[in-house]
């Protein structure tokens, strides 16, 4: 008898779940076009049969059977039998991939089209399952075609040579703190700051207080009030524009905040801050 046992190693996984958004087949004549267009999610396209071209940002590529096409999100482009039958199958994700820009599954200066190799047979499986998963839609073909799409995709990454680096806590937290920098003004969701770095809510604010020593509303609210204290400096400026400009509804909510956090109304902060310039003249 021979058993064998093989064992990953301890690198942390870094993971990723694509939005399945649909999938299909498409079955084109020897004349058949599908017609210039692109979409605001990526697109991925399998070549399980015949040859044809597809028109990618205005240049023409030749594709064949084993090809897999991956359009990046905004990406223009069309695809054309040539002369036979032209056999696809394909799915749509919306993606973020650590280290690339969100609906962006390979490098924006990468090739668009790569040949699926020895993986072939692999790659073919896993996008005939996905499309029979939605087809059919039985129990837990969400879960199901989500994992599978994430599957193809690192495959996609391995074909393309790509290493996805792993992200320190500091380095998710010093992300977020840039995004709280440039958009305090807005309205802060913080389940969608901790998707857009692969963490829970919870464990995201854990991480956050444990590496900047306070939670990720209360930073936000030292950005809001550093903010405020520049904006009630100058003279003129009506409170409910400061609050406005600092990501508060009204003059009365930003002044309720101001004075909990700075123990003075704003107000009375600029009457202070406008006293002490005036005396130093």
């Amino acid at each position: 008898m021979r058993h064998l046992h093989f064992y990953p190693d301890q690198t942390k996984i870094i993971s990723f779940h694509p939005r399945v958004v649909f999938t299909g087949t498409l079955e084109g004549g020897p004349n058949w076009s599908n017609g210039i267009h692109s979409h605001n999610f990526c697109e991925i396209m399998y070549i399980t049969d015949g040859s044809g071209v597809c028109v990618i940002e205005g240049v023409e590529y030749p594709v064949r059977a084993g090809d897999i096409i991956v359009y990046n999100t905004g990406v223009f482009h069309e695809e054309r039998s040539a002369g036979e039958r032209l056999s696809i199958l394909f799915f749509a994700a919306d993606i973020q991939i650590p280290g690339m820009a969100a609906g962006c599954v390979v490098p924006e200066d990468a090739p668009p089209i790569i040949q699926a190799g020895s993986y072939d047979e692999t790659l073919k499986t896993f996008i005939s399952v996905m499309v029979s998963e939605l087809e059919q839609k039985q129990a837990h073909y969400k879960a199901i075609s989500t994992h599978i799409a994430g599957l193809f995709c690192h495959y996609i990454l391995r074909l393309y040579g790509v290493k996805l680096e792993n992200q320190g806590h500091s380095e998710i937290c010093q992300r977020a703190k840039q995004y709280l920098d440039n958009h305090y003004r807005e309205d802060i969701n913080l389940s969608r700051i901790a998707d857009g770095v692969h963490l829970s809510k919870y464990h995201f604010i854990h991480i956050f207080k444990e590496h900047t020593g306070m939670t990720p509303m209360k930073y936000l609210l030292f950005v809001r009030m550093s903010a405020a204290k520049e904006l009630l400096a100058r003279e003129g400026l009506p409170i409910g524009e400061v609050a406005a400009a600092v990501g508060y509804e009204n003059a009365l909510a930003f002044s309720r905040v101001f004075k909990n956090s700075e123990a003075i109304s704003p107000t009375e902060y600029r009457k202070k801050v406008l006293d002490l310039r005036n005396n130093q003249k």
